[in-house]
């Protein structure tokens, strides 16, 4: 069975609207119309189900290879579907309050502010190396190194949304300390290195911390202000 659920209470007796909509309720009148954006392979032709891609949903493909590879022609028109759709993000109040309790406290709004620079600029680019590896795994969303470009530019747009989000980053990050955080970020001596992909499990082993992954990631969705699209 397909992993999109489509709710369609709210299409009846209306004409779809979004090309999603459309598309979705095309292929529900037939689904041999169903075939990978990537190969062309149709389902009838598959032994797993398509999986539309977790961003707009209008796009589907037979493996996150397909998907990965389609990216660059797929990307524009997957941004422009987003433009006004709102940003999902944790919500801690709808858990049971002690799990949501223990996970806002991994890594709350003040959480770099307790580490020296030094350990306070590693734990800002191991983040953004973990949201980069998640956003090519799960949504397939090549950025930086996984699209085979210089990190920096990206790296510095992530700095970029920190420094907008209040509060996150300590009272002393200023120019001076951002450049220093830019530099380390490329020092290919030490561990934390952008040009150098990362996971979970060499978080973990790095850290000693078995929660560390997840201490980066809710990190990073403060940062990005949105979940990681889990594409597949």
């Amino acid at each position: 069975m397909d992993s999109t659920v489509i709710d369609m209470s709210s299409h009846i007796g209306h004409e779809p609207t979004t090309t999603a909509q459309r598309q979705a309720a095309k292929e529900a009148q037939d689904p041999a119309t169903k075939a990978c954006a990537k190969c062309k392979k149709a389902q009838s032709e598959l032994s797993i189900p398509l999986k539309r891609c977790a961003k707009c949903q209008s796009e589907s493909y037979c493996s996150r290879g397909c998907q990965v590879a389609d990216w660059k022609a797929h990307k524009k028109s997957c941004a422009a579907t987003q433009q006004n759709k709102p940003k999902a993000t944790t919500n801690f109040d709808a858990m049971p309050k002690e799990a949501g309790d223990f996970f806002q406290d991994l890594a709350p709004d003040n959480y770099l502010h307790k580490f020296p620079e030094k350990e306070a600029y590693t734990q800002l680019i191991d983040c953004y190396r973990m949201r980069v590896e998640d956003d090519y795994k799960f949504a397939g969303d090549p950025r930086g190194l996984y699209n085979e470009e210089d990190p920096l530019p990206d790296f510095k747009e992530f700095l970029d949304l920190a420094e907008k989000r209040a509060g996150l980053l300590p009272k002393w990050w200023k120019r001076e300390k951002r450049m220093a955080c830019e530099r380390l970020a490329v020092d290919s001596t030490q561990w934390s290195d952008i040009n150098s992909a990362v996971e979970k499990v060499d978080v973990i082993k790095h850290y000693g911390d078995n929660v560390m992954p997840m201490k980066l990631r809710l990190l990073a969705e403060k940062i990005y202000g949105k979940k990681i699209d889990m594409g597949y």
